[in-house]
């Protein structure tokens, strides 16, 4: 029997097109398959997490715009996950647990250098940008009796979440003014639970530092009457003196409904940070990315209307990471070494 070359190739060609057709492939014009090049494009997007806070304070909306303006501007996915704050958040970061973290500048400076509550010196941490000041916030009830700091003693205060910034510099801030742990009771407790305290009279104070206007204090001012405790001058002064990357602020009356007057305290500027390991060329494309979509930030939170170009290198209390520091000097701005 003759080999029938020509009915073969037939046969096989059209056996080839079945299988073809029922893995779900089909030839595109020049080779090209589209699906197959957005699945490439996929693989190829890098994701990055970033370290916020509580969901009723200031980092968490702003980490999430933060996310969404270099995700805008990169191939890159950012995760903003909720954590205690800037303590937990620069541990996470150093144990390489989070690939970028929000801290309080002060904050920062601590553990660069290991002051309390860091054991040993982070010396691996880089800033990427000087965002808003984080101010520190003292509320009580209108009718509580409490008019300074000085008369939380014997009171039961919350002191922000454990791992937190709020936490420790709150603590200090109190001490300046003649307060220790041994003089009131300390709440370890979020905003949102600090100001259900404050509804349920369970708790007296709640010490709140975030930007302004914090979502929990507007909840707080909006079920019940509010007052915000001054800071003392001279006391306060003394303390700004051993904390450089500590400034006087005034909350401005009117930021929280009730709170009609100008009320003086502090404040550190939020930073946002990386390790020095990371690419340069990474962090270079962040730091563009972020100021180049500055519009996705200030859409999730009011504060970010203080972000600007200009203010980034501002009150920074740790290295820059070069990646950033090159974006810089591409604008024409000088970076300081702290």
């Amino acid at each position: 029997m003759m080999f029938n070359f020509k009915r073969w190739f037939t046969l096989f060609s059209l056996a080839a097109l079945t299988l073809l057709a029922a893995c779900g492939g089909q030839p595109a014009p020049g080779g090209d398959n589209n699906d197959s090049s957005e699945a490439n494009n996929a693989a190829a997007k890098r994701t990055f997490s970033i370290g916020t806070g509580t969901s009723t304070g200031t980092y968490f909306p702003v980490g999430v715009g933060i996310a969404k303006a270099i995700g805008s501007g990169t191939n890159f996915e950012l995760n903003a996950e909720s954590t205690g704050g800037s303590i937990q958040n620069l541990q996470l970061l150093n144990n390489g647990e989070l690939d970028l973290a929000m801290s309080a500048s002060n904050t920062a400076f601590a553990a660069y250098n290991g002051e309390e509550p860091f054991e040993q010196p982070m010396t691996n941490l880089r800033a990427i940008a000087a965002l808003y000041p984080e101010v520190f916030q003292f509320v009580v009830r209108k009718d509580s009796g409490i008019e300074k700091l000085e008369d939380l003693a014997g009171k039961k205060v919350a002191m922000g979440s454990p791992g937190s910034g709020t936490e420790r510099t709150g603590r200090l801030i109190l001490e300046a003014h003649g307060l220790t742990y041994n003089d009131f009771k300390p709440e370890f407790i979020s905003f949102s639970d600090a100001v259900t305290g404050m509804k349920d009279k369970t708790v007296d104070a709640a010490v709140v530092g975030a930007g302004i206007p914090t979502a929990a204090l507007v909840d707080a001012a909006a079920s019940m009457d509010i007052k915000l405790l001054p800071l003392d001058s001279e006391k306060f002064e003394a303390f700004v003196a051993s904390d450089p990357y500590f400034i006087t602020v005034t909350i401005p009356g009117g930021t929280y409904e009730g709170v009609d007057e100008d009320v003086v305290s502090g404040a550190s500027p939020a930073l946002l940070i990386v390790k020095e390991d990371m690419d340069e060329e990474i962090v270079y494309e962040m730091t563009k990315a972020l100021f180049e979509n500055l519009d996705k930030v200030k859409e999730a939170h009011a504060v970010a209307n203080n972000i600007s170009l200009e203010s980034a290198i501002e009150g920074v209390s740790i290295p820059f990471h070069p990646g950033a520091a090159k974006y810089y000097q591409e604008q024409n701005l000088q970076v300081p070494t702290p």
